[in-house]
């Protein structure tokens, strides 16, 4: 049904936003209470000790820097955290992303998670993740970080393969990863999520069932699992090409990968990319994000929306500011609902006109003769093949239904 994969959902710049500044942000942030308490915070480190091969994000390594980006973050905390709508927030998900937040030494970490129990409003179901490596993270920083109330760690392991570890410039040798994340799981009982990587030149289906078989050994409670981006820019694209790529090997790696953390039915798919332990991880960040619910961005490189205001930090003392119109919101809202496996027909309803949905369901058929999909009287349910073309199906709807949003 569809020649090229998608294999990652982003819903672009805003297209319909308004120039705004900083000081019509605060004016707001300090006369006006938020609609909905519930609210993220996001925080973005952008340093790292080893330059993953096939990165090119916003991200740098690090070398004597992280004493001075500490204070800045501890400014903004102080900066955001005087201002009504702020503290009129319930957080319900802290969320620090890299970068390599674990690059912190501990002294930097206490400072900063002692300021965020004590300044922000957490809830008591406050899912509270730091993206991290294995090198990263050791057992005297992970009690510390626990202690202040870290509950979820996501750890880039991308695969355990020791040929693609080397290809993906990983620092421990799949033995030492093995048996530093096993460590990791003794000693923390809370959410333990991992990433992986598929599809890197020459793997093999033996290479990525036995990448899942080691996460289900050791108890991993969920893993996002991606098909390898090429970037330009990346020491990977300067020494391979695209050419490598062939669609049924993707689709084929993607399969085992899944059949293989579905065997014993302990796992089910929670997103587009990510297979969860049953009614273990909620991942709260991301779906408060799909949701739309304010997200407050700290640090550089963080974007976030607080009320009808896009916010993007491009430097420490430089932020982009916009304000979303409604139909910008919905039309993020309405694209969000397709990174899951199930979809509600009502909740489409919400956003788009009858004859809308109807033309949507025209196209909801075809997948389904094309075995992506199983319609309901209630919505929809993408097969294992659906899922693989989840992305490319999101973008085909965005098509279909701009103009509702026009």
């Amino acid at each position: 049904m569809f020649e090229k994969r998608i294999k990652s959902h982003h819903s672009g710049h805003p297209k319909r936003s308004k120039y705004s500044d900083e000081d019509e942000l605060f004016e707001f942030l300090d006369t006006n209470f938020p609609k909905q308490k519930d609210g993220v915070l996001y925080f973005h480190t952008p340093f790292c000790d080893n330059i993953c091969s096939f990165c090119s994000m916003n991200r740098s390594k690090i070398e004597d820097e992280l004493d001075e980006y500490c204070k800045y973050i501890l400014e903004q905390i102080d900066l955001y955290t005087k201002f009504a709508y702020i503290r009129g927030k319930v957080f319900e998900s802290v969320y620090f992303g890299g970068g390599t937040p674990t690059i912190f030494k501990e002294r930097h970490l206490e400072k900063i998670l002692s300021a965020i129990n004590n300044k922000f409003n957490l809830s008591d179901t406050c899912e509270f993740n730091f993206e991290s490596t294995l090198h990263n993270l050791n057992l005297s920083k992970l009690k510390l970080m626990q202690d202040f109330g870290v509950n979820r760690f996501s750890i880039g392991i991308q695969t355990f393969s020791q040929r693609g570890r080397e290809l993906l410039n990983r620092v421990h040798s799949k033995e030492a990863a093995i048996s530093h994340l096993e460590k990791i799981r003794a000693n923390f009982d809370k959410l333990l999520c991992a990433d992986i990587i598929y599809n890197y030149p020459d793997q093999t289906e033996q290479e990525v069932r036995e990448d899942a078989k080691i996460l289900k050994n050791i108890g991993i409670d969920s893993s996002s699992f991606y098909s390898l981006m090429f970037f330009e820019g990346s020491e990977f694209a300067k020494t391979h090409t695209e050419d490598y790529y062939e669609l049924q090997t993707d689709k084929m790696l993607h399969n085992a990968f899944v059949d293989e953390m579905f065997k014993g039915g302990d796992y089910e798919f929670l997103e587009l990319t990510k297979i969860n332990k049953k009614d273990r991880d909620a991942y709260k960040y991301i779906k408060l994000t799909h949701l739309g619910v304010d997200i407050l961005p700290l640090g550089i490189g963080a974007g976030g929306k607080l009320g009808d205001f896009g916010i993007f930090n491009m430097k420490k003392n430089l932020k982009m500011v916009g304000i979303l119109p409604q139909q910008e919101i919905n039309y993020r809202n309405f694209t969000a609902l397709f990174q899951y496996p199930k979809v509600k027909f009502d909740d489409l309803r919400k956003y788009i006109s009858e004859d809308g949905f109807l033309e949507l369901l025209n196209f909801f058929k075809k997948c389904e003769e094309n075995k992506l999909l199983n319609i309901n009287e209630n919505g929809y349910e993408l097969s294992v093949d659906g899922v693989f073309w989840g992305n490319t199906i999101s973008e085909e709807v965005s098509k279909i239904m701009q103009k509702e949003f026009e």
